[in-house]
């Protein structure tokens, strides 16, 4: 298994980032493999949730949980299905806003592996890249003006680049 990390800062207040990013609902908004992510009951530790999605071609669906500690401004993830992943996020103040760091525990399926090799020269470098276009996605969303314009002149195309970890961050059985 590995664990890969990343931190970005964002120009918003800490306590709206971790809000932002802790509504479930806005997780389509900054990993686009997903579709719809919807609870599917609580237990003391945590909520259970079910995620759907498109990565790479094909459809998924994966259960799991998620914790989030708004007194921290901390959550953390995990797979009913898949025991070697998990993650957690948390959110900080910064100079100008809030930091984000991003933690991700896990090993990529065989094909993805693969992938990875042939497209990034080895594995760890491939999902170094995919946590910061990760980081950089929820930059964008978290900084994204009312009337959709950019708040920092990041380009929508970070979106679309998150796409590897989406599937991975979202708990793709693919990965």
């Amino acid at each position: 298994m590995g664990d890969y990390t990343g931190r970005i800062e964002i120009g918003r207040p800490p306590a709206e980032v971790f809000a932002f990013l802790a509504d479930l609902r806005n997780m389509p908004r900054y990993l686009p493999t997903v579709t719809r992510v919807g609870p599917q009951g609580h237990h003391d530790q945590h909520d259970d949730v079910a995620v759907e999605g498109e990565a790479d071609g094909h459809q998924y669906r994966n259960d799991g949980w998620v914790k989030a500690e708004p007194e921290a401004r901390r959550m953390r993830w995990g797979s009913h299905t898949m025991q070697d992943y998990g993650g957690s996020l948390s959110v900080t103040e910064a100079t100008g806003g809030s930091a984000v760091e991003l933690k991700l525990s896990l090993t990529p399926k065989p094909e993805v592996a693969e992938r990875m090799q042939r497209e990034h020269g080895n594995v760890d470098h491939g999902m170094r890249l995919a946590v910061e276009r990760t980081l950089g996605s929820i930059k964008t969303a978290c900084e994204k003006g009312p009337a959709g314009q950019e708040g920092d002149g990041s380009s929508a195309d970070d979106l679309h680049d998150s796409r590897p970890f989406g599937s991975s961050a979202t708990l793709n059985p693919d990965i």
